[in-house]
């Protein structure tokens, strides 16, 4: 008797302790929408420029005319052999490991009319450049016709939207 009572007690036992840490779907969606928030978060604080600071690495925040552009100050240099005609100041829409994919896109572009060209940063990347202006307002202008222009373009490793590099 003691022992099959045992038995009850140990399996009584463990029903409740399984019941107790069942999962449900709300506590699934705590745990979602504390994640979201959290990643929410970093994401905003990322975009947000830092006062005081100035920083040569990677693309910031620049407001010109009341709208903000994204300006990076990477050295482009050409393939050798190539000559163009930029400005001091150029639109890049995508950023690439791989000079195949740069090229790709620059000549899609070209096909719309483009002055675009591929160009390799003092690292190992690739900007497709659409065009250039000589100064941050003519640049300015530039962004805004091409994303009237072309709707939905994918920006391929660019903060979702074009760039202005410094020459």
């Amino acid at each position: 008797m003691k022992r099959i009572l045992k038995y009850v007690v140990i399996v009584a036992f463990g029903m409740i302790v399984l019941n107790a840490c069942k999962p449900t779907e709300n506590n699934y969606r705590q745990a979602y929408d504390a994640a979201k928030a959290k990643r929410d978060a970093a994401n905003a604080e990322a975009m947000i420029p830092a006062s005081g600071l100035l920083s040569d690495d990677g693309t910031s925040l620049k407001m010109v005319n009341g709208d903000s552009l994204f300006v990076s100050r990477d050295r482009l240099r050409r393939e050798p052999g190539v000559t163009d005609s930029l400005q001091h100041y150029i639109i890049g829409v995508g950023v690439f490991k791989m000079n195949t994919n740069a090229k790709a896109q620059a000549a899609a572009l070209r096909e719309k009319g483009y002055e675009a060209h591929a160009l390799m940063t003092t690292g190992d990347r690739w900007y497709t450049v659409a065009g250039s202006a000589a100064t941050i307002e003519g640049a300015q202008n530039f962004i805004k016709d091409f994303k009237r222009n072309n709707p939905g373009y994918p920006y391929i490793g660019l903060p979702g939207a074009p760039v202005v590099i410094q020459k």
